[in-house]
């Protein structure tokens, strides 16, 4: 294994391992076997970073032994996935090469060998057609199937190939789609780890993940994976709970608190009884009511084929009239050469296809027809808040000092201390003092974490402390009641609170928020000016911060603490009163009402999950976009509808001149297939312009 040495003292090492996605690694194994390196007397090893902090003893062969140890560090395989979905797509893909080679090579076939051919690439169509019309009635599929035997029965085999070749471009390109949305689902909610930790009297036992019970005691440190839903038994860390709530910070648990699976130890360590494990975990269900979306989205017919739909009885009526009043097969056949669902089916695609590459060119990435057509309806949007109208970066607001201490000296301080830690918080009061020019020297001694807490360190003789609450006033005794009512002022505006003491007494606090984007306010006025009825702000954070946000940007309905499954019970509840929703999110927590919504959307920067589970991404993470692609939307159904009109006029004047015998068959089908390159040609207009 590749690794990168970052930083190197006496006795100390910190090393970047360059793990590889495939075959992928054993991360539970990671410091085990470091610390069976002679001479290694401590391995820290964070799994998301991964990065590993380890100790060394003053022996000169340690580090040797060390990094031979990580180049010949095992890789383990990977689960594969299953492969019914992934051979389907293959079968189909391999079906549009076969059309496609026997199209191209029809002119130097033998006229013999002709008909077999041609019957050979239209049988899979003909047989379709020939079930839907035993289970479903007269459909698209049905009339395709027609138009084939048609083609065939007068001869005309290469019509029948270029038929044939279409039919199945299309069938693989919505099988590819569905695949594409549901591509990497299981992996992105499996444990990076394979294995976990439990507690068996005084040892410590591994066990695979999938073999954990309720009852373990499961055993998780710093940088690690939580894998089960539990109460803590002991112990003290922050845990990032993004992938469940939503919250940019992470939040200190103790022991009595519960966890849950897929929330992440950023600091600390934890003994955690298992209450529920595998399938009954909350990051398990959020996995089937995706699923469960995902089969009922595959079902949604698009709007090109509703309309192609909507024509195909009245071919086939027309066919049958043309045949019965006139008793010329030739003319029958005129009616059903001019196939209005022909020319529908495929304008209407490009009109899709050159309206995403539209889309793409500015920003957004729509995955699917049907999806066009769910955002130019949309009439509800449902909002994340954190990473969606918000930066998800901390941000200092303000320093206030207290007990004759100055502002620029609590902030000095502070950020001396903080500086020494990668967190969020402790990042946005480095740049605050940096932004202000507050220049702070190393003065004080060496610096405490504690875990779960906050900082201490000492400042001459006294004692400085940077944290929380709870680390101030309840573990350190610090008074702040002649102060609280300021503080809850802060706090009733959303503003998380930094503690600062010196001393024994408070010397300030410094009050942090989460910005809103820049585009945000704009964004809510163009989306309330396209028509949209309602806007609804979703958020796992506190009803404090949900309602300052709210209220900033002027929207009226909000949820605050409000978790995955909270989500999409509001989703449903919106579309079971005929509302048309689009859900916007970006986080784990936000994948399954993003799924559930009728167009989900979601950023490029978000995680990987939330770009699967949603239909629109958005690639360069501007809301305005979303304005756009409604836009566009609403033009591409607009030149389905104008092409349709189109069809319509130009093909039943055909008919009826075909139905008067004014022209021959031959001339009808080669006016039809005029018309529709015509339409086609129409249905490009949203590339006109685009670079």
């Amino acid at each position: 294994m590749n690794y990168t040495i970052v930083h190197e003292l006496p006795g100390r090492l910190r090393i970047r391992l360059s793990i590889p996605k495939k075959p992928g690694i054993d991360l539970t194994q990671v410091e085990k076997t470091l610390r069976d390196v002679g001479g290694v007397e401590k391995a820290a090893f964070n799994g998301r970073t991964k990065n590993v902090l380890i100790t060394l003893n003053g022996n000169p062969n340690t580090k040797g032994n060390l990094l031979r140890a990580i180049e010949n560090m095992p890789l383990t395989g990977r689960h594969k996935r299953g492969a019914p979905a992934a051979e389907n797509l293959v079968r189909k893909k391999k079906s549009v090469i076969k059309a496609g080679a026997m199209l191209l090579i029809s002119p130097l076939t033998p006229p013999p060998a002709k008909p077999f051919i041609a019957l050979y690439g239209a049988l899979p169509i003909i047989e379709k057609g020939v079930r839907s019309l035993l289970k479903r009635g007269l459909n698209i599929d049905v009339l395709d199937s027609l138009a084939l035997s048609t083609a065939i029965g007068m001869r005309d085999y290469r019509t029948a190939g270029v038929i044939s070749l279409l039919l199945k471009v299309g069938d693989y390109l919505e099988e590819w789609t569905k695949d594409r949305s549901r591509k990497i689902l299981t992996e992105m909610f499996r444990f990076t780890d394979d294995h976990a930790w439990i507690k068996n009297g005084d040892k410590e036992e591994r066990v695979k993940v999938v073999d954990l019970k309720e009852g373990d005691a499961v055993i998780v440190r710093t940088g690690g994976r939580i894998a089960v839903d539990g109460i803590i038994l002991e112990g003290e860390a922050m845990v990032n709970q993004s992938s469940l709530t939503g919250e940019p910070l992470p939040a200190m648990k103790r022991q009595g608190t519960m966890v849950y699976a897929g929330t992440a130890i950023e600091e600390g360590f934890l003994t955690v009884k298992a209450l529920s494990v595998g399938g009954a975990t909350r990051i398990s269900k959020i996995v089937k009511l995706i699923e469960e979306s995902e089969d009922l989205k595959a079902d949604v017919q698009s709007h090109a084929e509703k309309l192609a739909n909507r024509i195909v009885p009245y071919s086939f009526l027309l066919g049958g009239l043309t045949y019965a009043l006139t008793g010329n097969p030739a003319k029958a056949a005129s009616a059903l050469l001019v196939d209005y669902s022909c020319a529908i089916k495929l304008s209407s695609p490009l009109t899709i296809m050159a309206t995403m590459m539209k889309a793409a060119k500015k920003g957004v990435l729509i995955k699917g027809g049907k999806f066009i057509e769910k955002m130019a309806d949309a009439d509800v949007f449902v909002l994340d808040k954190t990473g969606t109208l918000t930066e998800a970066t901390p941000k200092v607001v303000d320093v206030i000092a207290f007990n004759g201490y100055s502002r620029d000296y609590i902030l000095r301080h502070a950020a001396c201390l903080e500086e020494h830690f990668p967190h969020p918080v402790a990042t946005a009061v480095v740049k605050k003092a940096k932004k202000e020019g507050v220049v702070h020297d190393e003065e004080h001694a060496d610096v405490e974490y504690v875990v779960a807490h906050g900082i201490a360190s000492r400042l001459g003789k006294k004692r400085v402390l940077v944290g929380s609450k709870h680390f101030i006033h309840e573990d350190e005794g610090i008074a702040i009641a002649s102060v609280e009512q300021s503080i809850d002022n802060f706090a009733a505006n959303g503003h998380s609170i930094l503690y600062v003491a010196i001393g024994k007494e408070l010397a300030g606090v410094i009050t942090i928020e989460d910005p809103l984007r820049d585009n945000a306010q704009r964004f809510l006025r163009k989306l309330k000016k396209s028509g949209v009825k309602r806007i609804i702000m979703v958020t796992g954070d506190n009803e404090a911060t949900a309602r300052n946000v709210a209220k900033g940007l002027g929207i009226k309905e909000y949820y605050a603490q409000v978790l995955p499954e909270e989500k999409t019970g509001i989703i449903k509840r919106l579309k079971d009163k005929g509302h048309t929703v689009a859900m916007i999110g970006d986080g784990v927590n936000d994948s399954p009402a993003l799924s559930h919504a009728d167009v989900g959307i979601s950023m490029k920067q978000g995680a990987d999950i939330a770009k699967e589970a949603c239909d629109i991404l958005l690639l360069d993470g501007n809301l305005l976009n979303i304005i756009d692609a409604r836009i566009m939307s609403r033009t591409a159904l607009s030149l389905i509808k104008q092409n349709f009109g189109y069809i319509v006029g130009i093909n039943s004047a055909l008919l009826g001149l075909g139905l008067l015998g004014a022209i021959s068959p031959a001339a009808s089908a080669f006016a039809h297939n005029v018309t529709t390159v015509g339409v086609t040609l129409n249905s490009l207009r949203p590339l006109r312009g685009v670079n």
